[in-house]
């Protein structure tokens, strides 16, 4: 997906910085256009989302793991964008763009759209914390999780049948 790439408003910002409720109402405040690009190091590697913006309110969202080959688009995305977030290990750059260069984006990329408000109650529903697992469910079928023998003796109601 090809996403044009400006001069960086923000540019390689620690997460860890930042309030993202505050960032968030702040670029809907200024009627930003343009998106936010943020990448963290989650719990199955590298986590990257892109947030687009048309005057302050959300337009657009991809969220993408490339260690899984995970694509998601639209508000599958923008929840998952969200839990990032959460996750204080990251960097954000945030673009501006023109009218013209996001109506290019939504037109070739339809499936990114995905319509959202951003004001002081609409923030209030979002959970931005980082959810280990919100992940794990959408790569239950991705990763094969191994039980420990504990685990299994407990499910099996034998634990006390371990040895300390």
């Amino acid at each position: 997906m090809n996403i044009p790439i400006n001069v960086p408003l923000v540019e390689n910002v620690f997460l860890e910085q930042l309030m993202p409720d505050k960032l968030f109402l702040d670029l809907a405040n200024k009627k930003f256009s343009g998106y936010t690009y943020l990448a963290v190091n989650g719990k199955y590697g590298f986590e990257e989302s892109i947030i687009i913006f048309t005057k302050g309110s959300v337009v657009g969202s991809i969220f993408l793991i490339d260690s899984y080959e995970i694509e998601l688009f639209g508000l599958d995305a923008f929840n998952f964008g969200i839990n990032s977030f959460g996750n204080k290990d990251g960097l954000l750059n945030i673009y501006n763009l023109n009218d013209d260069q996001i109506k290019l984006i939504l037109i070739f990329n339809d499936k990114v759209k995905f319509d959202y408000k951003i004001d002081n109650g609409s923030l209030s529903k979002l959970n931005i914390k980082y959810n280990e697992v919100l992940l794990d469910k959408l790569l239950s079928n991705k990763i094969e999780i191994k039980e420990s023998k504990t685990d299994i003796f407990n499910k099996l109601n034998l634990s006390e049948l371990l040895n300390d």
